[in-house]
């Protein structure tokens, strides 16, 4: 399986013309937040057309910075793994959206308890798959997560729940200037950077996982 992994888009639909070759190329489309551009639902789902030009295999989580019924849109098109878990060709997804408190008080915030919450909830709906990826718009705690000034910006519900419970894959954004990939107790963990400067994850999913960043 090959997925292409994309987040902070924030609103930007430059680069989807320069990226219709690899979206067509690739298995699934994972959104990792931040879809629109001031949280706003016409701006969400003007992406999401974007996308869905090449594709309508796409999963994904609402952002921070998404308002409620961006999560609704990703809901209703049957895309959001918020809370929520699905197997697709063996390997299972599950995902929380959102981030954890910020000094911006931004329109999606949960508490780490939430989080964990949201996790156990989707992790639950993908028993048995041979592979687990977790979509998660906040990456976890001193993982791809430091902001240009030092401060840690993830979760730390989602790093005890990676290190808890063997997750092969956690494809995240939230922190744009932390693109790249790390690993955390056997799991790589890719912070995909901002979409809306050109930035994404490419992953191959065989007998290991394979994760490239690029940019267009």
């Amino acid at each position: 399986m090959k997925i292409l992994a994309i987040g902070d888009i924030h609103g930007e639909k430059k680069y989807f013309n320069a990226a219709a070759d690899l979206i067509k190329s690739v298995d699934l489309v994972a959104l990792c937040g931040d879809i629109a551009r001031d949280g706003d639902w016409k701006s969400a789902e003007d992406v999401l057309s974007c996308i869905e030009r090449y594709t309508d295999r796409i999963v994904g989580v609402h952002g921070n910075w998404d308002r409620s019924e961006v999560c609704a849109i990703l809901e209703r098109r049957g895309y959001s793994l918020h809370g929520r878990g699905t197997i697709i060709d063996g390997v299972g997804f599950f995902g929380v959206g959102g981030s954890t408190q910020t000094p911006m008080n931004t329109a999606s915030e949960y508490s780490e308890e939430e989080f964990a919450d949201f996790l156990s909830a989707g992790f639950k709906q993908i028993a048995g798959a041979a592979v687990s990826v977790l979509i998660s718009h906040s990456p976890p705690h001193r993982v791809r997560d430091r902001t240009f000034i030092g401060i840690r910006g993830g979760s730390r519900a989602v790093r005890t729940f990676i290190e808890n419970n063997g997750i092969g894959l956690c494809l995240a954004g939230h922190i744009h200037e932390a693109y790249g990939v790390e690993q955390l107790m056997g799991c790589q963990v890719a912070n995909c950077g901002s979409f809306k400067k050109g930035r994404y994850s490419l992953v191959e999913l065989t007998d290991s996982i394979t994760v490239s960043q690029g940019r267009l």
